[in-house]
């Protein structure tokens, strides 16, 4: 099963944000391509549940805050943010 993902235009902005403020904008186009990848397929299986249908995943460092609608295998991606990494 393949899951349509859809980022809205809030969490594009805020994702861009991240890239442009980002010391390797690199590493965190590639952690989104990994989030985009991962929520296409095992949606559930990333990050913590939150309330029913939503999640919270941290992705090395870029954050998404996402609902699932199971009934039509859509995943919206509607906050994404920096995460703290340790080095």
């Amino acid at each position: 099963m393949t899951y349509a993902v859809a980022w809205t235009l809030l969490a594009v902005r805020q994702l861009n944000a991240v890239i442009a403020a980002a010391d390797d904008p690199a590493e965190v186009r590639a952690a989104a391509a990994r989030i985009d990848w991962a929520l296409r397929r095992t949606p559930r299986d990333q990050g913590e549940s939150r309330d029913p249908g939503f999640r919270l995943w941290y992705e090395d460092v870029l954050g998404v805050y996402y609902h699932i609608d199971e009934a039509d295998m859509r995943v919206e991606v509607l906050y994404a943010g920096p995460a703290r990494r340790h080095r």
